[in-house]
């Protein structure tokens, strides 16, 4: 049971990010992806979308793009895991995690992708609302999201733009 706990608490260890007010039109996703390796990822983040600073932990690299509204956001986590384990154990992880930083977490819905992508969900934490494509590959997983704040109305055009985002996301060498 202990390693169990240990295994859960490593599997992700970050939090969502935070998105700043920003002022811009309204971008287009990039067509040719940007590989970032220390996600071992190519992203896509949508034109005008500002970056915001990377988050590093031993465990997890997590980049985040946010729209020109702040309501809205793209992201991609990076993270290791101390053994290898499904993508529904990683997303229990997640929501762990999310839980913890956020101080609640419900799965609102959660559904295969396809073998080689993984898992769809989508989560509400207190702070933000996460549509996620998880996927997992032996020792590292990742996370693909498209973001909303919980205290912003939902903007449908830049929640489009980053699901598009989310959904071009390439894990690993490609």
């Amino acid at each position: 049971m202990r390693l169990y706990r240990i295994a859960v608490w490593l599997i992700v260890g970050c939090g969502l990010a935070g998105c700043a007010s920003r002022q811009a039109a309204l971008p287009a996703t990039r067509p040719n992806g940007q590989r970032i390796e220390v996600l071992a990822a190519t992203c896509y983040p949508p034109n005008g979308w500002a970056a915001e600073p990377l988050k590093v932990s031993p465990r997890h690299h997590h980049q985040v793009w946010v729209s020109p509204s702040g309501a809205t956001a793209y992201g991609v986590i990076h993270f290791s895991l101390p053994l290898p384990v499904s993508a529904d154990l990683a997303l229990w992880g997640f929501l762990r995690e999310m839980k913890r930083t956020e101080g609640t977490a419900e799965l609102l819905s959660k559904q295969s992708a396809d073998e080689k992508s993984g898992l769809l969900f989508d989560a509400q934490g207190g702070l933000y609302r996460v549509r996620g494509l998880l996927h997992v590959d032996g020792w590292e997983g990742w996370v693909a999201y498209a973001g909303t704040r919980t205290d912003h109305p939902i903007d449908p055009a830049e929640l489009e733009i980053a699901a598009r985002a989310r959904d071009s996301t390439q894990f690993k060498p490609q």
